[in-house]
């Protein structure tokens, strides 16, 4: 069956409010009404604010929204749970952890909802305001590796822990020392700037991704060159061991959107992030037509190995169609880089 727990917080760590599809661990038929659309992304390429809108609420938390709940830690947790031949509730889990930047209610007839624009990311400590400046300094010297520079950048955002696996070929003769009044801003430096220190033909750049709720997740693709080549949390480990795709998750068909970037639609997941490497279904065939014999319309039309560049949920938990309870991801075919 289809699942969320969707959790706000008081400033003090407690709940505040908590909105779920299961009731004592049993799907609930009488939950409210929930409609999002969730965004992943590498903070290089920023793509806007997630959205969240739940219907059914009462007429007191509808025109008290702005005032109770804007500023206020959120979870979304998302996936299926059992009752499905095919649910994996394995898959399930946290699709978006953030501040909310703007409440509001909506009146209309006699529907009532609530809507929740949502900033997944490092806001200020002095200044509460979401999207205010997080002022990162990033203290490059020469001769160190940019590794052990972000590490000290990054340790003056409280809540968040580091998780930087980049190449060793990123040092410097001379100081390099940055201020950035966001993360995207450091993203977008440090990608054209690490594309041209290391030439090599295939390599991606440094991509910085926030995922699983509060870990800054920043990884290149020069793994031969990465420190960590063992741990489970290392870009070498997701690379040697990708997350499989089957053939029953897909939802459609995979299609090229544009040069180099594959999408594909599955049933809502939450276990796969920005940074991971999937695996397509195997036996797939290159080609799916019209004309194909029946036996070989249940093959995928892609094979091998991509990259997560994106990921995006889009949900609601009452309409029916499979189409409407989806995570889409894009990415990239994963180069030979590493092995050149």
């Amino acid at each position: 069956m289809r699942y969320y727990d969707m959790k706000i917080f008081n400033s003090d760590g407690t709940i505040y409010r908590e909105y779920s599809s299961l009731k004592n661990g049993v799907f609930n038929p009488g939950a409210l009404m929930v409609e999002f659309d969730i965004l992943r992304f590498g903070e290089s390429t920023p793509q806007g604010e997630s959205h969240i809108t739940v219907w059914g609420i009462s007429p007191q938390e509808m025109q008290q929204a702005r005032q109770n709940m804007s500023g206020k830690k959120i979870q979304l947790f998302a996936g299926m749970s059992q009752g499905l031949p095919l649910a994996k509730p394995q898959q399930k889990g946290l699709v978006i952890e953030g501040t909310i930047f703007q409440a509001f209610g909506n009146w209309q007839g006699t529907e009532l909802r609530l809507d929740f624009i949502i900033f997944a990311g490092p806001i200020s400590s002095s200044n509460p305001a979401p999207l205010a400046p997080v002022n990162l300094t990033l203290p490059w010297l020469a001769g160190q590796k940019l590794s052990d520079a972000l590490v000290q950048c990054f340790m003056t955002l409280g809540g968040y822990k580091p998780n930087i696996n980049i190449s060793n070929r990123l040092v410097l003769n001379h100081d390099r020392s940055m201020y950035c009044g966001s993360l995207t801003g450091l993203a977008k430096n440090l990608k054209d700037f690490s594309l041209s220190m290391i030439r090599d033909p295939g390599y991606s750049g440094i991509e910085i991704a926030v995922v699983n709720g509060n870990e800054l997740r920043v990884t290149d693709n020069d793994y031969a060159n990465h420190p960590d080549q063992t741990s489970r949390n290392s870009a070498v480990y997701r690379n040697n061991n990708p997350i499989q795709i089957e053939f029953s998750d897909l939802i459609g068909q995979p299609t090229w959107i544009r040069f180099g970037v594959v999408t594909l639609a599955c049933v809502m997941r939450a276990d796969i992030q920005v940074g991971d490497v999937i695996l397509m279904p195997k036996k797939s065939r290159p080609m799916i037509q019209a004309s194909s014999y029946s036996q070989f319309r249940d093959d995928a039309a892609f094979s091998g190995s991509f990259k997560v560049q994106s990921v995006r949920f889009v949900g609601n938990i009452r309409q029916r169609d499979g189409g409407s309870w989806i995570t889409i991801i894009e990415a990239n075919p994963e180069a030979e880089f590493a092995k050149k």
